[in-house]
């Protein structure tokens, strides 16, 4: 058994998953509410040490440690920049807007660049109906007022109430997964969200992704730099069983 091995060709693949999480994050930066995925690393038992190797004197482990890593949201607030569209909407504080899939599913979302479809429905840009508290929202094609929202997500064309876009959170955002783009759904078997009526909704703003291109270079560089050294470690224990092998074969010929 070597561990060294087990061990590289274990940090190899945590570092490879490091490297497409932050290509995905770069990739996905110009998405208004992206939220980052990042990589939480820690360690796990794998087996037991043969005793033959056990350190008695010094009372050593008796156990080796496996890297491991698994990916995490990161649902920290972007930046609100305002971009005077009166369809963008943004939300200062926790929740997600809420909307329809074409199988009738709901998905959320902190990505508030929505339009009015052709027959006057808000949409998102996928197309998919936005939620308010009694179902999709409509403006009205015979009224020419301006659309308002206020910081309730109370929506009026002129004085007439359109609706009030839902805004839900959850107990525990690990309930959440990535569906597509900036759209997130609950995992199965997972708590259903809540409304949250104290988080404030910005008209004719939008949150920007929560990436930091500084921050997610200076991942891609360490990643790239430990899964080089894990090559090289893998390359060198090779190249030394290898030897210890031919040495075996040369002994017993």
């Amino acid at each position: 058994m070597n561990i060294g091995l087990f061990s590289a060709a274990s940090a190899l693949n945590t570092n490879q998953k490091w490297l497409e999480s932050v290509s995905e994050n770069l990739a996905s930066q110009p998405i208004p509410g992206f939220k980052r995925t990042q990589m939480v690393v820690g360690a796990e038992i794998a087996g037991e040490i043969p005793k033959e190797y056990h350190d008695v004197a010094n009372e050593g482990p008796t156990s080796y440690l496996l890297p491991t890593s698994k990916a995490a949201l990161n649902f920290s607030q972007g930046d609100l920049k305002r971009t005077e569209v009166k369809t963008d909407f943004a939300l200062e504080g926790k929740g997600f807007f809420v909307v329809q899939t074409p199988g009738g599913d709901e998905v959320f979302t902190r990505d508030g660049e929505f339009k009015f479809s052709a027959d006057g429905q808000l949409v998102n840009k996928e197309g998919y109906p936005v939620l308010g508290d009694a179902g999709p929202i409509f403006a009205n094609a015979l009224n020419d007022a301006q659309i308002f929202a206020e910081p309730d997500g109370t929506i009026r064309q002129g004085q007439q109430i359109l609706g009030k876009l839902r805004v839900v959170d959850f107990g525990d955002l690990n309930n959440l997964e990535p569906y597509s783009g900036g759209l997130f759904k609950a995992k199965q078997g997972a708590p259903g969200p809540v409304e949250i009526p104290e988080t404030k909704v910005r008209q004719g703003y939008l949150e920007s992704a929560n990436v930091s291109t500084v921050k997610e270079m200076a991942g891609l560089i360490l990643a790239m730099r430990n899964y080089e050294a894990n090559q090289k470690v893998i390359q060198n224990t090779d190249d030394k069983l290898g030897k210890a092998i031919q040495a075996l074969g040369e002994s017993a010929s």
